[in-house]
């Protein structure tokens, strides 16, 4: 199933030319305006060239994790300043925020390129001649990855320039910051009317967005501005579909066995070997970078604290790292079988005593970087309950928040939770979200809108008023005279 929409996205590079290096560059490679968008067939080509995007280094491939994990305090990254990678993991790890580091710079480009192409696709599709249903169901597909690029772009930056019609490179370099609050105005708006054109069922090819999605996609957006019953009832329309459940095998979500399971809203379709980890095209996962056997991977480094959140019994624990324990943690790291951590062919030494195990593909030889081919969650159900459960316990209505908490607790073979006094829920609540989407590229944007940036990472080097955010590419601000730099200087 990977394959045949990797080979979609490989047609999609050849007709919307996906090497354009700024967002308003011209077609360049003989397909224009006046001979596309003709028929059903362009369309869903262009579509997915507004897909490709997920799976690009600014995005859903490699930054989710550099930018939402390694600030926070589930990572203390001890690798030093070496390495083409290493050097920027730390930097984003230690507070180092500068314009250009690869992985902020690549959220900038490439979730502009996204609305770049979502733009191009929500203005030249409506006229062509195809089935009217379908034309409508892709229209909102479009919608919705516009509202995806978008909250990462703000969630990163903050205020950002914003547009929702085809620019020119005029009127681009034009443009100044926007109210954050406009942009999630515009993300409500986009999500909230790809909702009823959406289908219920999984998707065909698998990946593509369903109303699953975009409504438990909308349920977070809510639950960032605070706008509890919204969040809740978003929440709970997923729920009331009936098309999602916890996979029994929590780890199974993530070493490669249960991809777009029924637990899955949406995934980036990871896949290996086609093309190769180190081009730019790849759409390998970059778990690669903490491999237990690579030499050079010795990234994203599990903190200490992250090591003790999970209480006697949790099953998470076991599924989320490998670590010196007693009994020893086993892994299959080449596909001859489960051995203890650490041993051949294993390296020999592990800052922390510890490795993460999340999007490791387990029973593969994972010495060699195309193997990692793991699906990186989107959204997944569990996120839902625990959206749900925070929305209701802010609401006053904290008995009710416990069902979808002890659903997710249930999973990992925890007790109820029974407690019913709001403020102490909401820090069981905080602690359950923690745990069960460590190292998933959540934790620092929790902190941020809970309030809690200054509280847990001045310890890392967190100065509140310059690290809220990202300061934009160096690049942006020579060619956007309108455009401020965070923090201001």
């Amino acid at each position: 199933m990977k394959y045949s929409i990797l080979s979609l996205l490989l047609t999609a590079a050849l007709v919307t030319g996906c090497k354009e290096d700024f967002i308003t560059k011209e077609f360049t490679n003989g397909v224009a305006e006046s001979n596309f968008f003709k028929d059903a067939k362009d369309v869903e080509q262009s579509l997915t060239a507004v897909y490709d995007v997920i799976g690009q280094k600014g995005v859903y491939r490699e930054a989710v994790f550099v930018l939402g994990s390694c600030p926070s305090d589930d990572i203390d990254e001890k690798t030093g300043d070496t390495g083409d990678y290493g050097f920027h993991f730390k930097n984003a790890s230690d507070f180092r925020w500068f314009p250009d580091n690869p992985f902020s710079r690549a959220r900038w480009y490439d979730a502009y390129k996204g609305i770049f192409r979502a733009n191009t696709f929500l203005e030249k599709v409506p006229p062509v001649t195809m089935d009217e249903n379908l034309k409508k169901q892709y229209l909102a597909e479009a919608r919705f990855l516009r509202a995806l690029y978008y909250w990462n772009l703000t969630i990163t930056f903050g205020d950002i320039p914003f547009f929702t019609k085809v620019l020119t490179q005029p009127e681009y370099a034009d443009l100044a910051r926007t109210p954050q609050a406009t942009v999630y105005q515009q993300i409500e708006a986009d999500l909230t009317a790809a909702i009823p054109d959406l289908p219920v069922a999984a998707s065909n090819p698998v990946g593509r967005v369903t109303k699953g999605a975009a409504l438990g996609f909308l349920g977070r957006v809510y639950l960032y501005q605070k706008k509890w019953q919204q969040a809740a009832d978003a929440s709970q329309q997923v729920v009331a579909l009936g098309q999602y459940r916890l996979v029994p095998s929590y780890i199974s979500i993530f070493n490669g066995q249960a991809e777009n399971s029924s637990e899955s809203l949406m995934d980036f379709q990871s896949v290996g070997f086609a093309p190769g980890y180190f081009t730019d095209a790849s759409e390998n996962s970059i778990a690669a970078m903490w491999s237990p056997t690579i030499g050079w991977a010795n990234w994203y480094t599990p903190s200490e604290e992250s090591k003790k959140l999970f209480a006697p019994g949790d099953i998470r624990r076991k599924s989320v790292l490998i670590a010196g324990a007693t009994p020893a943690d086993s892994i299959d790291v080449d596909g001859t079988g489960p051995k203890p951590f650490p041993s051949l062919p294993m390296r020999t030494q592990y800052f922390n005593n510890a490795n993460v195990r999340k999007f490791l593909p387990e029973g593969k030889i994972m010495a060699q970087v195309d193997n990692f081919d793991v699906n990186y969650p989107i959204i997944r159900y569990a996120e839902v309950l625990l959206n749900q459960a925070e929305a209701l316990n802010e609401l006053g209505r904290s008995a009710d928040a416990l069902k979808p908490l002890n659903e997710v607790r249930a999973r990992a073979r925890l007790a109820p939770v029974t407690q019913t006094a709001q403020a102490s829920l909401r820090t069981i609540i905080q602690n359950e979200r923690r745990v069960e989407l460590v190292y998933e590229g959540h934790r620092f944007y929790d902190l941020a809108r809970w309030g809690q940036l200054e509280e847990k990472l001045s310890k890392k080097g967190f100065v509140k008023g310059q690290h809220e955010f990202w300061p934009v590419p160096t690049a942006e601000l020579d060619l956007m005279k309108n455009l401020t730099q965070y923090p201001p200087r």
